[in-house]
């Protein structure tokens, strides 16, 4: 399903408004009582709010493993808990915990694989959150993983974007020259092309825009977001032609029914 997902930037940037196939059940704003009772009192920042409640079951499973780890005083078991906890906080969508929980396991073991799922875990949980304070304290925490498996291999590009994209809400700036970097190392980089080819749009820099999604299309062809902003970016820029057939090859390629509508609404535009 297509939505709409608003980037606060707070300096240089407004909004950034991706449209993804986000899945069906996210996580919700609106605070509930029992995720007091499951919060990480150590950590409260990271603590988060639900779009439902666990039942007692659930709840009795997570509180289990929290014995097992507390509990437990070697380290490659306690390394097992944290990550059975960051499993089931995962399948129940609970972005934030299984992060926290991810990052433990990567702290009591440490090592490249913990690393890059406790940063991509935190990264997930960052692109998701809407309140500034958040997203800080997520994107700091994914940068924090991030980095450590970037001191040990630096030539992990998808990892630079990232650690890119966690800048965007307070150093904007930042972040757009990192994503820079990484797509004069690697020309082709998925993410570099993308993200740079939104704040192109959002910056209404069309032909820039055009540009980006262009190399990320021939690049990457089967990229539905990256046809899709291509052809948005053709209808700003008044390319009205090179729009219509974009537009159609968007249709061809997801039967969605708010992909279809979003694109037809383009379409009667250019007729």
């Amino acid at each position: 399903m297509w939505i709409s997902r608003l980037i606060v930037t707070g300096v240089a940037l407004v909004l950034i408004v991706i449209l993804y196939m986000m899945p069906k059940v996210v996580v919700d704003n609106q605070q509930q009582e029992n995720v007091d009772a499951i919060s990480e009192s150590s950590n409260p920042q990271i603590s988060e709010s639900h779009k439902r409640q666990l039942s007692e079951s659930e709840q009795a499973q997570i509180s289990n493993l929290k014995e097992g780890l507390n509990a437990n005083q070697i380290p490659q078991k306690s390394a097992i808990f944290a990550d059975s906890l960051a499993v089931l906080f995962a399948n129940f969508n609970y972005l934030d915990s299984a992060a926290y929980y991810y990052g433990q396991a990567a702290d009591i073991e440490p090592d490249m694989g913990r690393w890059l799922k406790a940063g991509d875990s935190y990264f997930e949980a960052y692109s998701y959150a809407v309140e500034v304070q958040k997203q800080h304290q997520l994107g700091e925490n994914a940068r924090k993983y991030f980095n450590l498996a970037l001191e040990q291999d630096p030539g992990l590009i998808d990892i630079k974007a990232k650690v890119a994209l966690t800048f965007l809400p307070e150093q904007p700036m930042q972040a757009v020259m990192q994503l820079r970097e990484v797509v004069e190392r690697d020309p082709e980089n998925e993410l570099g092309l993308y993200n740079l080819g939104l704040l192109s749009i959002q910056s209404q820099q069309f032909d820039k825009a055009i540009n980006r999604f262009e190399k990320l299309t021939q690049s990457h062809p089967d990229h539905l977001e990256g046809q899709y902003y291509l052809g948005v970016s053709y209808f700003e820029a008044g390319e009205k032609v090179k729009a219509r057939d974009q537009f159609e090859l968007v249709k061809t390629m997801d039967q969605d029914a708010e992909v279809l509508a979003t694109v037809d609404e383009y379409l009667e535009k250019l007729k």
